[in-house]
């Protein structure tokens, strides 16, 4: 039987909204959630999309047997939210299911431009759309600046290999 971070394309699909609470519980570690969302392929931004869903059907469940809505700690700060989503990584999923992932020292952000959700150890808080909207946004420019760096570093680096071998080939002296 495969772990819920096998990422083979053979494993089966993991139970989304089970491994989320496992996490949250802390009966898993965080790379259990974030090792299977993360193997996803850029077409399947459903998935994300269905888990977004289902977490804030859950929410409202949970926040209807308490007889509030669902809420951050009122506590947090706007330092701590910047110190936050200057940390986090992000990975997207194209069109036509668009959705993002950033994941923060603390917190995990799933949207997909519409709704969205912030999904912590004690809870989750679901997001107002224009949030949602600008986090994917984000999202996707941390992963195209990303991507421009890699291809930066990766040109640098043939540079370097092309210097290199043509500096140490003019240095071996011909047969003769």
């Amino acid at each position: 039987m495969s772990s819920p971070t096998d990422p083979s394309p053979f494993a089966p699909a993991p139970d989304w909204l089970g491994l989320v609470g496992a996490w949250q519980r802390g009966e898993v570690p965080r790379e259990a959630l974030t090792g299977p969302l993360t193997q996803l392929g850029s077409d399947q931004g459903e998935t994300v999309q269905t888990l977004i869903s289902g977490l804030l059907a859950r929410a409202r469940q949970v926040a209807g047997e308490r007889g509030a809505g669902p809420g951050a700690d009122s506590d947090a700060s706007t330092d701590n939210w910047r110190a936050e989503l200057l940390a986090c990584r992000a990975r997207t999923w194209a069109s036509p299911a668009s959705a993002g992932l950033l994941v923060g020292p603390t917190t995990l952000l799933l949207t997909d431009g519409r709704q969205g959700v912030v999904l912590g150890r004690p809870g989750l808080r679901a997001l107002p759309g224009s949030v949602s909207a600008s986090l994917l946004l984000l999202c996707q420019t941390i992963v195209m600046a990303d991507d421009a760096v890699d291809a930066q570093e990766l040109g640098k680096l043939r540079q370097q290999r092309i210097d290199s071998t043509s500096t140490s080939l003019s240095e071996i002296k011909p047969v003769q």
